[in-house]
């Protein structure tokens, strides 16, 4: 029994001493709050920190431990809390401090135009714990802190939805469908997907797909194949045909190139947008993973810049061939679609548009020199209020247009965009040639179409 009493009146001791050490630890500095407090707010020092009500003055603030201390530098946010994902930032506010949003005592400003948005305390209230109340407010609520008409901060007057599912083809973005626009073109893709699906496989033969050009042959030219030849064929097929268009530079090299122009810098962005969105995921805080978003970048903004420039070309070269030199319609390959042309285009060069009068209205960052056309465009540009309210007017123009080219994609002669790989890749695990052996050399005289 005194065993047990001793063991009880030990724990009980231990107790006494981790609450006492937990006051401690949360009991305001008497150096610090000696001078950077009102009297007043003694009782409400855990209402005004929050969250941050247990930690130390110097957890946040480096140097305050020497005296006299007229700035001591602060420790970065990200060192403890894991950054915001595109879902809920964008990429347009890589350059804006954590204060600037979050804290309520803090007015977000610009110290120089082109700079980082950072924040400052209201007149008066710079020693005080005022100035480290966090925001607990909606999101709407707290967007508008910078985006209203009139901020001097270089900021849209309105608050624009975070860059979409379809939007990962060209931009990185995210898996949400925050805008109507994108939500309405997702549903008529998918119709025209199934649409295409339930042609193809109207001509079905005992189960077996029939491809375009296959005869019906799938299922036989398959049969002794074993699965891991079949594989090693349609994958090689994806690569060589679908991607590298290795078929198609041999028929026809001017098609090849036009092709190369546009699907390529898709590609490319595309696979950019997955690095940065899988990055965002599981290494936030990374410094690749915060490149990849910032639109001020050197790498990224030259990278956009460039690709966007060879898909104009691309698709400037589609025309200008079907209008001056129109070449013979080859057996199995599309025509010019003049509509899905003019969307692509249209998109891609307001989105040159949009970059431009970003840059402006924020007062031509450091980095966006790096992205030459966008940074020679927004020279026609006036930053101020009118550039502000009109941005979101060419937000959504980008948007519409390119909703309208995905919309009108299943029912294009571009559709082969997303069918061409998919088709190459079954026709080579199935030993069949990419377009009825078209391909593989010159058309048959009596074959070739104007």
């Amino acid at each position: 029994m005194q065993r047990v009493f001793h063991i009880l009146a030990c724990a009980l001791l231990l107790g006494v001493f981790w609450a006492l050490a937990g006051l401690a630890a949360a009991a305001p500095q008497p150096g610090c709050l000696e001078c950077h407090q009102a009297p007043a707010q003694a009782a409400e020092r855990a209402k005004l920190l929050g969250p941050h009500a247990q930690l130390e003055c110097g957890d946040c603030h480096q140097g305050v431990a020497e005296y006299p201390h007229e700035r001591p530098s602060l420790v970065p946010c990200l060192s403890c809390h894991t950054p915001h994902s595109e879902a809920q930032i964008a990429d347009v506010h890589a350059g804006v401090s954590c204060q600037a949003c979050h804290f309520a005592g803090l007015t977000p400003l610009r110290a120089k135009p082109g700079g980082p948005v950072s924040a400052r305390p209201p007149a008066g209230k710079e020693s005080t714990l005022y100035v480290h109340r966090l925001v607990d407010a909606p999101h709407s609520a707290s967007c508008g802190r910078c985006h209203h008409p009139g901020n001097q901060l270089g900021a849209a007057a309105a608050v624009l939805p975070a860059k979409g599912l379809l939007c990962l083809a060209c931009h990185t973005a995210t898996l949400t469908l925050p805008d109507w626009p994108s939500r309405l073109a997702l549903a008529v893709l998918v119709l025209g997907l199934l649409a295409a699906l339930g042609f193809w496989f109207s001509g079905t033969r005992g189960g077996a797909l029939v491809l375009p050009g296959g005869k019906g042959q799938a299922a036989h030219q398959a049969a002794g194949v074993g699965v891991r030849t079949r594989l090693g064929r349609g994958l090689a097929a994806l690569v060589l045909d679908g991607l590298l268009q290795r078929r198609l530079w041999r028929f026809s090299p001017g098609r090849g190139l036009i092709h190369a122009l546009i699907f390529w810098p898709l590609l490319l962005r595309l696979l950019w947008a997955l690095a940065a969105l899988a990055l965002n995921h599981w290494w936030p805080q990374g410094a690749l993973s915060q490149a990849l978003l910032h639109k001020n970048q050197p790498a990224t903004a030259l990278f956009f810049d460039l690709t966007g420039l060879i898909m104009l070309a691309g698709v400037a070269a589609a025309a200008l061939r079907r209008l001056y030199a129109p070449p013979p319609a080859a057996p199995g390959l599309p025509r010019p679609d003049w509509p899905a042309l003019a969307l692509l285009g249209g998109a891609v060069l307001m989105g040159f548009v949009l970059e431009a009068a970003r840059l402006a209205m924020t007062g031509w960052p450091a980095g966006g020199g790096w992205a030459p056309a966008g940074w020679a465009l927004s020279r026609l540009f006036s930053p101020g209020p009118a550039l502000q309210e009109a941005y979101a007017w060419l937000w959504y123009a980008h948007v519409v247009l390119y909703a309208g080219f995905v919309a009108y994609l299943p029912f294009s002669r571009m559709f082969h965009i997303l069918t061409a790989p998919l088709v190459l890749a079954l026709r080579g695990a199935q030993g069949q040639p990419a377009l009825s052996g078209s391909w593989n050399g010159p058309a048959p005289a009596d074959k070739v179409r104007r």
